[in-house]
């Protein structure tokens, strides 16, 4: 397998990495348990950023999500995340630009992403705090 790893893309959810780290997985995907793992781990990255693919067919190996958007919140750290966009949903700015369609992607709410319209992790270090949780 390949992984694929847009590190602009992290929004610091630590949904992708419960049972290790996914980079040293990749070495072990001759392992049906490691290869799985890696899928789980990679599939459960809200923004996007890890992506497994089949290393002879170049397919990505990702779930199939109806289109939906949701809001991720962090009780661990107290506070509120990003939007959490599935199911290839365009993404359109403001003035017009469109980006590129993805499976899943993390929007800003917090106003702090340095990669706007993109999360970047950033509602973690400055606390943002929604209020309606």
């Amino acid at each position: 397998m390949n992984l694929q790893d847009a590190e602009v893309l992290c929004a610091f959810a630590r949904f992708c990495d419960p049972a290790g780290k996914i980079w040293g997985l990749m070495d072990q995907t001759d392992n049906p348990d490691a290869r799985a793992l890696a899928i789980r781990e990679a599939s459960h990255c809200p923004g996007g950023r890890l992506v497994v693919s089949d290393q002879k067919t170049g397919k990505k190996l990702e779930p199939e999500l109806p289109p939906s958007i949701g809001i991720v919140e962090d009780p661990a750290l107290k506070c509120s995340g990003p939007l959490w966009v599935r199911g290839g949903i365009p993404v359109q700015s403001e003035n017009g630009t469109a980006y590129e369609i993805r499976n899943r992607v993390t929007l800003c709410r917090c106003g702090a992403s340095d990669n706007k319209p993109f999360c970047n992790g950033a509602h973690a270090t400055i606390k943002f705090r929604d209020g309606l949780v």
